[in-house]
């Protein structure tokens, strides 16, 4: 009981220090500074391994910012995805008794990602470009984060019985993967202005953690490390 209430609140500790760097920024901020808030929808694309798990989902997310220079944005951010529906679900096992393969037609795989950013957003104010009227103003971004990920799988048969016939309802226990990790991000966008108050944005950014999905190998599915996946993103963003 100890040892669950400690790695709590390990997990919680670099959630605190997001919040109380923000607040300090915050803080810091003169009341001439242009500042923003915006929300966004878009998808979660899992590459390079974790597609091997998951297709893409929705993502929400919010961010504030404040503009340092002419050129520069300070982003604190927050964004939500859960991809359901894991592959391992459709996937069979070979049981080494009788060779023959099955499937655990009571399998469950999630993943939920609760994600905090702090990123400098640089605007190419001199690469502006005009498309259907109006003015796009392209953009880079860079930055590092705590990604709150839980990963969990249940509801597959065990095939490490050695009894004919395979019972089917003899099933493994639930397996949770659930870190906060350190990672990092880079993004490419821009902005178009409906007046001076509200802006569209978009955005391709690519994100890492380091933390890892554990192989499930008489599935043909194997470890995961890093994590990483894109986020397409295109939100509402007001001014004031």
């Amino acid at each position: 009981m100890l040892q669950k209430q400690t790695n709590t609140s390990n997990q919680l500790i670099p959630c605190i220090i997001t919040v109380l760097i923000f607040a300090s920024f915050t803080a810091a901020q003169s009341s001439d500074r242009i500042q923003s808030i915006s929300f966004y929808s878009g998808a979660g694309i899992p590459v390079l391994g974790l597609n091997d798990w998951y297709g893409s989902t929705p993502i929400l997310g919010i961010q504030y910012a404040y503009r340092s220079n002419d050129k520069t944005d300070i982003i604190f951010e927050f964004h939500y995805q859960k991809y359901n529906h894991g592959s391992i679900e459709d996937r069979q096992f070979q049981w080494i008794i009788d060779y023959n393969y099955y499937s655990s037609s009571k399998s469950n795989a999630h993943m939920i990602w609760n994600d905090f950013i702090l990123k400098t957003q640089k605007h190419l104010n001199n690469k502006q470009t005009q498309i259907a009227g109006k003015t796009i103003v392209p953009s880079f971004s860079y930055g590092i984060g705590f990604y709150n990920y839980a990963h969990r799988v249940k509801g597959l048969i065990y095939p490490g019985q050695y009894t004919q016939p395979l019972d089917e309802t003899y099933l493994m226990d639930p397996i949770t993967d659930r870190r906060v990790a350190w990672g990092g991000n880079l993004g490419l966008g821009g902005y178009t202005s409906f007046n001076e108050a509200i802006n569209l944005r978009f955005g391709l950014n690519y994100h890492v953690a380091v933390g890892y999905i554990r192989a499930f190998e008489d599935w043909d599915l194997y470890e995961v490390l890093p994590l990483q996946f894109f986020t397409m993103e295109l939100g509402i963003v007001y001014k004031f």
